[in-house]
C-alpha cells in the first residue's frame, strides 16, 4: 500500500514541477517585455531629445550666422584710405560682434548641454528602474530553478522508492 501513497506524492510533485516550469517561462517573458519596454522608452526619449536640440538649432536667439555675416561685412568695409580712427571704430565693432558671436555659441552649447543632461538623467532613471525589476525577476527565477531542482531530486527519489515498494510487495510463487 506504500507505493500508492508514493504514487500520489509523485503526481503532486509533477504538478508542482509544472507550476514552476510555467512560472519560469512567465519570468522569461517578463524579462523580455522589460527589455522591449526599456528599448521603447529609450527610443522615445532619444526622439524627444533630438526634437528639442533641433528646436534650439532653429531658434533665432542662438543663430550666429547673421553675426558672422556682419563681421565679414565689417572687415570688408575697412579700406586702406580710411583714417585710423575709422579703422579703430570698425575694429571695435568687429570685437563687439565677435563677443556677441561667442556669447551666442556659448548660450547654444549650454542649452544643448542642458537638454542632454536632462535626457541622460531620464535614461539613467529608466535604467535604474528596469535594473531593479530585472534583479527582482532574476532572484525569483533563481528561486524557481532551485525549487525545480529540489522537486526533480525528490521525484527521482519517489520514483525509486515506488519501484522498490512494488518489487518488495510482489507475491512470490514458490
Amino acid at each position: 500500500m506504500g507505493w500508492v501513497t508514493l504514487s500520489l506524492r509523485k503526481r503532486e510533485l509533477k504538478q508542482e514541477h509544472q507550476y514552476y516550469q510555467l512560472r519560469d517561462l512567465q519570468i522569461s517573458r517578463e524579462k523580455r517585455a522589460l527589455a522591449r519596454q526599456k528599448s521603447y522608452e529609450f527610443a522615445k526619449l532619444q526622439a524627444q531629445q533630438k526634437e528639442e536640440e533641433l528646436a534650439i538649432s532653429k531658434n533665432s536667439e542662438y543663430d550666429y550666422g547673421s553675426v558672422m555675416t556682419e563681421i565679414t561685412n565689417l572687415r570688408k568695409s575697412i579700406t586702406s584710405d580710411m583714417s585710423e580712427d575709422d579703422k579703430k571704430a570698425i575694429n571695435d565693432q568687429i570685437a563687439d560682434k565677435q563677443t556677441e558671436y561667442q556669447n551666442k555659441v556659448t548660450a547654444k552649447t549650454g542649452a544643448i548641454n542642458d537638454i542632454k543632461t536632462f535626457y541622460d538623467q531620464q535614461k539613467a532613471d529608466i535604467e535604474q528602474e528596469v535594473g531593479d525589476e530585472e534583479t527582482e525577476l532574476e532572484m525569483e527565477q533563481v528561486d524557481v530553478e532551485t525549487q525545480m531542482e529540489a522537486i526533480s531530486q525528490e521525484l527521482q527519489a519517489v520514483s525509486d522508492a515506488i519501484s522498490s515498494e512494488i518489487q518488495s510487495s510482489t507475491i512470490k510463487l514458490a
